[in-house]
């Protein structure tokens, strides 16, 4: 793997030392193999007011990302495009577009119900991650942009990766990193759907009350909102005492909410 978003940003194994060399590196990674304009790299590297000699400055941090794939193996990937700058990357050198790989088929396997090779597949997908993507540089629109959206990814292959393993009984290993989950994420909904759900199926009811009572106690104190409908019928049904049927396919059905219509009074 010789390019590294997914953490901090790396090139294998000469990483260029200084931050916005590696913003020019990143931009033109997540900007996924099309020309990146002198003009966009500027906005990137000086978002408020560029410097007068931006332009030349820019042509100094290429020159060096340019020197650093040459000397990690990578030859000249890095070319000049009217109108600035496009990086060739190769089928297995990105780890974002590994990434990308493995979530998608893990999302069919689970489609296709072999919940097993899912949970692998997701699983190695997550494994790819050494901490917050994009860290360790400057940012500028495109990159915080970025940031945001693959994190968002991440815990949504996550999620996939956790309903997987509920359909296969592991709920009992599942509990504790639920709840780390929770109060990492107080305002996730559908991981704190799986957590009831793990909570109940080990028969730890009270504790499954005491997540829902949480969540709903941090979505109105911090939105305004009550919880979504897959939360609502989790607590009527499961906590309720309607049994474990509804926690089959809880995990799963969980989407987005339209916050308008769960303003609470």
């Amino acid at each position: 793997m010789r390019f590294r978003v997914l953490g901090p940003v790396r090139l294998h194994p000469r990483t260029p030392a200084a931050a916005k060399p590696r913003a020019v590196l990143a931009t033109l990674l997540v900007r996924g193999g099309t020309v990146v304009s002198s003009e966009a790299l500027i906005d990137e590297l000086w978002p408020d007011e560029p410097p007068r000699t931006a332009s030349s400055t820019l042509h100094v941090y290429v020159c060096h990302v340019r020197k650093a794939l040459a000397e990690s193996g990578a030859g000249r990937p890095l070319v000049s495009r009217a109108p600035g700058y496009l990086l060739h990357v190769e089928a297995g050198e990105l780890d974002l577009r590994l990434f990308e790989e493995l979530s998608e088929r893990g999302r069919a396997e689970v489609r296709e119900e072999r919940y097993a090779a899912a949970s692998r597949t997701l699983g190695q997908a997550l494994d790819l991650w050494s901490g917050p993507a994009l860290s360790g540089i400057p940012q500028g629109v495109v990159l915080r942009s970025a940031a945001t959206r693959l994190e968002e990814q991440r815990l949504g292959v996550l999620e996939q990766r956790i309903g997987a393993d509920l359909k296969l009984g592991r709920h009992d290993e599942l509990t504790g990193e639920l709840m780390e989950l929770a109060v990492e994420h107080p305002l996730r909904e559908r991981l704190h759907c799986q957590l009831i759900v793990a909570l109940h199926r080990s028969g730890r009811a009270s504790d499954a009350v005491r997540a829902y009572r949480a969540v709903r106690r941090s979505l109105h104190e911090e939105l305004g909102i009550g919880p979504g409908p897959a939360l609502t019928r989790l607590h009527e049904r499961v906590l309720g005492g309607a049994g474990s049927g509804p926690a089959s396919g809880a995990e799963h059905r969980h989407g987005p909410a339209s916050r308008a219509h769960r303003r609470t009074a």
